[in-house]
């Protein structure tokens, strides 16, 4: 009467909330999907691949609820020392939502974008569970960035087509630009260099040679991959996230991985022209004339007639501005909104210096808040998560990475992953010191 089809999705349904309700944490792995997911979604069901992930997200939250009230004493209410920077930054933005919202209707989207995907971060917390879910989410993240890093190299050794906007037209020896599932080859590189230290952490903690082989082959796909998205912010992110990762694990890596990133700097020929061409006057002139270098220079114009508060949530630099055509008058000229590839200037654009400080704030004490434990297995993990972290953070500072939802996603999952190690490692010790 239904409908087969219908029927079958709604037996599938059933089946979901059943493998659900028998372990709660498996919702969260599906997180780790998000490329994917959001792939699929895009390409054969676009009326609901804009709110898929809300859907999710209550859909998870419903599950916390479950568990909370089925589960409490044995596993209630988490708390951890990130909580309070990160419920400090909300507040924050909402006071710049109250006090400087020119359009409300714009405000509010902008407040939206900036909160909505670190609410992952409470929400995946509390439905982890174990190490063993934790280590899950991170094997899982793992294979998804491994297949997407695959592709990525199948597409150059192709030559897959690319926009011509993509590489500058006096650039010289960049014949194609890979991006797998992705829209832009800047978001390939900065999720690889997420995922490739934390699949070095898999390699270091593997008993099995085969295994551990796997996942050192694995890790030198991502960073062909990486080489071939030419993405330069990508690579720098990547670069701070190695070093980062030698330093946690053996400062002795540190000089050898110093010396094998400046020839390749200088011996492969992609990085080496494209590093070069970034130095070369033709490089400059045309970042003056409508690239990186002349947004920079119009943000801090603007934000020199708005400094405490800026021009408001979702006005300026990013997705939500573009969206409803804003423009502004730098000097004596209107100026139309584009993206800022510069995401703590877009922040400081928006909401101000104060804006900024919050969000400043929100990363240090983030850091601040990071233990790494004693558990081998988990401090190697962590290892790997907070570098790739590092590289993210420092990729921000030359693209609007956390404009994308995947990623602002995919980082907060991670935070949360690594924020539940320490969870686990301070209720063991408590355990211990009581007993």
């Amino acid at each position: 009467f239904v409908g087969i089809e219908k029927v079958i999705i709604f037996l599938l349904i059933l089946a979901i909330i059943g493998i659900v309700l028998a372990d709660y944490q498996i919702i969260a792995y599906a997180l780790c999907l998000y490329p994917f997911i959001d792939f699929v979604l895009r390409s054969f069901v676009p009326n609901i691949a804009s709110i898929w992930d809300e859907l999710l997200f209550i859909a998870m939250f419903l599950v916390w609820g479950y568990k909370y009230l089925k589960y409490r004493e044995q596993d209630g209410f988490k708390q951890t020392p990130l909580d309070l920077p990160v419920m400090l930054f909300l507040i924050a933005m909402f006071v710049v939502f109250i006090i400087n919202s020119p359009d409300y209707r714009i405000s509010l989207e902008g407040f939206r974008a900036v909160i909505q995907y670190i609410l992952w971060y409470f929400v995946i917390i509390q439905l982890l569970k174990d190490t063993k879910g934790a280590k899950r989410i991170c094997l899982i993240f793992v294979i998804v960035v491994s297949l997407m890093a695959i592709h990525g190299v199948y597409q150059y050794i192709i030559g897959v087509e690319m926009p011509a906007g993509w590489v500058d037209s006096k650039e010289a020896g960049v014949r194609t630009r890979v991006f797998s599932i992705l829209t832009s080859p800047n978001i390939l590189g900065s999720l690889v260099t997420l995922a490739l230290p934390l699949t070095l952490s898999f390699g270091a903690i593997s008993k099995n040679n085969k295994t551990k082989a796997l996942f050192y082959i694995l890790a030198l796909t991502m960073v062909g991959c990486l080489v071939f998205t030419f993405s330069r912010g990508a690579w720098i992110g990547f670069g701070v996230a190695i070093l980062v990762y030698a330093f946690l694990k053996d400062k002795r890596l540190l000089i050898p991985v110093l010396i094998v990133g400046l020839l390749a700097a200088v011996l492969v020929p992609g990085i080496a022209n494209r590093i070069t061409y970034m130095l070369s006057p033709e490089y400059i002139e045309s970042s003056l004339r409508g690239g990186r270098l002349v947004r920079w220079i119009t943000g801090l114009q603007i934000l020199k007639g708005t400094p405490l508060f800026g021009v408001g949530l979702g006005h300026f630099g990013g997705a939500v501005a573009m969206n409803n055509d804003l423009s502004y008058l730098v000097g004596t000229e209107m100026v139309e909104t584009f993206y800022m590839d510069n995401y703590y200037l877009k922040t400081a654009v928006e909401t101000g210096l104060f804006g900024l400080f919050a969000f400043v704030m929100l990363i240090v004490n983030g850091l601040r808040t990071i233990r790494i434990t004693t558990d081998k297995v988990s401090k190697e993990l962590e290892i790997g998560i907070l570098a790739g972290l590092f590289g993210v953070i420092v990729h921000n500072f030359v693209e609007n990475v956390f404009e994308v939802p995947m990623m602002t996603s995919c980082f907060w999952l991670l935070v949360a992953v690594l924020m539940h190690f320490w969870y686990i490692n301070y209720k063991d010790n408590v355990y211990n010191f009581n007993k």
